[in-house]
């Protein structure tokens, strides 16, 4: 932990809360006898963060199904989560100490939580969160091991976890009796059924979580140029977030201007609801390690996953291995004279991978075309 100061800080402010509230935290409770009434489960990192949680809360919900379940995430998912139905109530956070006590009000309607499950969720203020909301036992994925002075407030925690996330989080509430052999991601909503398009719809995520995920515009232009050359029926849609806007119009600028009308363009134009609907009925999606590329393996829409500085084996498809393919390259010395470190993907690379997929016929498959494989 960068900042060990504050963990004193807030643990000497919670020996004092715990001694004044006469509230005990309890670490040594037996899990997979546990029977709360109220549990919070704290999920309030990014939209693929929440995706990879999604197996591990429904497995929280069918172990708990009479428990009052209250997720705790960020707010601009507001909604995108509020019709799911693994839990009962929604509260929101943004991972910051200035907004722990409008939390903690809004909790106060609720019964005083039994348990608190911290999926995923920024330290030292989470397991903060979970002991001033009154929870009796706190378990939490660790992302850092050894921290003893977190550690203590815990009845379980991950240590040195090595696999796909959605396996640690499975993982990890394993140890409540939950039932983790259903490793698929589920959407808090419900989604028109797909439809067979007339010609192959390729969807082209430009953005990512951080610029060093982000393939250069040029280079998914340059890969629509080469696809349409074997496939000429191919239609492309781009999205991104609305700070995705200066790439779509540097993929317009490099795209061969007499195939613009192969091109829609939804970046920054949609809310998440909206663009779940769209990456559903793809064909196919191109993209890096982001939120779309998770979202499209919720959906069952293939991808062509496009991973340098994330590890595909932790964050990539983890459900349908048969609709998904990665171009992976890792790091060198030699790629520290490239301009960018995805640079190091070619285009030619991106089109060869993608024409082979449509030629195989791996594609979206309508609930009809599903009930008959």
């Amino acid at each position: 932990m960068r900042k060990i100061w504050k963990t004193k800080l807030l643990d000497k402010a919670l020996l004092v809360h715990n001694l004044v509230k006469r509230h005990q935290v309890d670490t040594t409770v037996d899990l997979s006898t546990l029977q709360p009434r109220h549990i919070l489960i704290f999920s309030t990192t990014a939209l693929g963060d929440f995706l990879f949680n999604s197996p591990a809360i429904r497995a929280v919900r069918a172990r708990y199904p009479d428990a009052l379940i209250t997720l705790i995430a960020h707010q601009k998912f507001t909604d995108f989560l509020r019709t799911g139905d693994d839990w009962d109530n929604l509260a929101f956070w943004n991972n910051k100490a200035i907004t722990i006590a409008p939390l903690l009000k809004e909790l106060k309607q609720y019964p005083r939580p039994d348990l608190a499950l911290l999926l995923h969720s920024h330290e030292p203020y989470d397991y903060l969160c979970a002991i001033l909301s009154g929870a009796k036992t706190i378990i939490k994925d660790n992302y850092l091991d050894n921290v003893p002075l977190r550690d203590k407030w815990l009845a379980d925690y991950t240590i040195a976890f090595k696999g796909h996330i959605i396996q640690r989080k499975l993982a990890l509430v394993q140890g409540l009796g939950c039932d983790i052999n259903d490793i698929t991601m589920k959407l808090p909503l419900v989604l028109p059924e797909k439809q067979r398009n007339p010609q192959p719809v390729v969807g082209l995520q430009l953005g990512a979580s951080t610029p060093e995920r982000c393939w250069a515009p040029e280079h998914f232009a340059s890969a629509a140029a080469h696809i349409l050359t074997r496939h000429p029926e191919c239609h492309f849609i781009l999205i991104g977030g609305p700070g995705d806007k200066g790439r779509a119009a540097a993929f317009l600028q490099h795209f061969p201007q007499a195939l613009h009308e192969k091109v829609s363009n939804r970046v920054g134009a949609t809310g998440l609801p909206e663009l779940c609907a769209i990456i559903n009925n793809m064909d196919l999606l191109i993209t890096g390690d982001t939120g779309p590329l998770h979202i499209a393996v919720t959906v069952k829409t293939p991808t062509l996953g496009l991973f340098v500085t994330a590890n595909p084996y932790a964050t990539g498809a983890f459900q349908d291995p048969h609709l998904h393919r990665i171009i992976y390259v890792s790091r060198r010395k030699s790629h520290s004279e490239l301009a960018h470190v995805m640079d190091v993907i070619r285009p030619e690379q991106v089109a060869a991978k993608v024409t082979e997929m449509l030629e195989k016929g791996i594609r979206t498959l309508t609930p009809e075309e599903q009930l008959v494989e």
